[in-house]
């Protein structure tokens, strides 16, 4: 996962999605909420000196959000609102990104492995599949281990095949 990184993030339904970020992305800098009339989170994360931070906007239930993971950073980080900031009609959430006990990515690599063995096929089986059969089967695994590409497929498909290479 060199060349790419990806952001995992869990929601209170059990909800999961990854998210392909550049592959200079050093770690989180801050989640907030800011509600109008529609409510849109915002996670800012830190990039190296000298470069603009990077940024994800979540319209899915973005209040309900419940913790994040940078593949290759070790754990998680879990969401605790701090403060609350109303402006005129705008109200804004502000959240600590604070180290959680658990590490999502390892939990998430366990359902996948859970998947393939409850399909009878191997990580390697699956990745020496021809395409396009490949990239559907993946996605099938990702869809029953409930992760769904947040931005795009062809992101989750490449978070799942490097996921298996290293099964």
């Amino acid at each position: 996962m060199a060349d790419k990184k990806y952001v995992m993030m869990k929601w209170k339904d059990g909800w999961r999605e990854v998210i392909a970020l550049e592959g200079d992305t050093v770690d989180f800098n801050k989640y907030f909420v800011i509600e109008r009339l529609e409510q849109y989170g915002r996670l800012v994360l830190e990039r190296p000196k000298g470069e603009y931070p990077g940024l994800i906007v979540l319209d899915r239930a973005p209040l309900e959000l419940e913790k994040v993971a940078l593949v290759g950073m070790d754990g998680e980080r879990v969401l605790k609102q701090t403060s609350t900031y109303r402006e005129g009609t705008r109200l804004e959430y502000n959240y600590e990104l604070q180290k959680g006990p658990g590490d999502f990515f390892a939990e998430v690599v366990d359902s996948i492995k859970k998947v393939l063995t409850d399909k009878g096929i191997s990580a390697k089986a699956l990745l020496a599949m021809p395409e396009p059969g490949k990239s559907q089967e993946i996605g099938k695994v990702a869809r029953v281990a409930n992760i769904l590409g947040g931005k795009s497929q062809p992101d989750l498909v490449s978070f799942m095949e490097e996921v298996l290479r290293k099964l």
